[in-house]
């Protein structure tokens, strides 16, 4: 999978494994999904079986090879401090359309089933 991160959110990264003593491994991880596409987390993790690893500037970034594929091939990471401060990491280049079941609803997606929380 395509990783682009911004300097900024390298850089801020590497503070916060400074910092903490962490190893430089984040879980790059599907939060919310919706028909539309998906919301994206980020936390310092393990590899595990299955996971698919990806270098950047000394930092991996470590995906679920089975998962994530459906939602994204490629991931951006940045870091903003306006209007809030924290990453924002967005897929490069979604692979799930909208499914046509109407998300609007809080009950959810009447395509595909995939249950709106927001």
């Amino acid at each position: 999978m395509e990783f682009k991160v911004t300097a900024l959110a390298e850089r801020k990264i590497k503070e916060v494994v400074e910092l903490h003593n962490e190893v430089p491994v984040l879980r790059i991880y599907v939060e919310r999904a919706f028909c539309s596409g998906a919301r994206f987390g980020i936390a310092f993790d393990y590899i595990r079986e299955g996971d698919e690893i990806t270098e950047v500037n000394g930092i991996q970034f470590i995906t679920d090879s089975e998962y994530m594929p459906r939602y994204s091939d490629g991931i951006s990471i940045d870091y903003v401090t306006n209007p809030k401060e924290g990453f924002i990491i967005k897929s490069l280049r979604s692979v799930t359309s909208g499914c046509g079941g109407g998300c609007g609803s809080r009950r959810g997606c009447t395509g595909c089933g995939l249950k709106n929380n927001s």
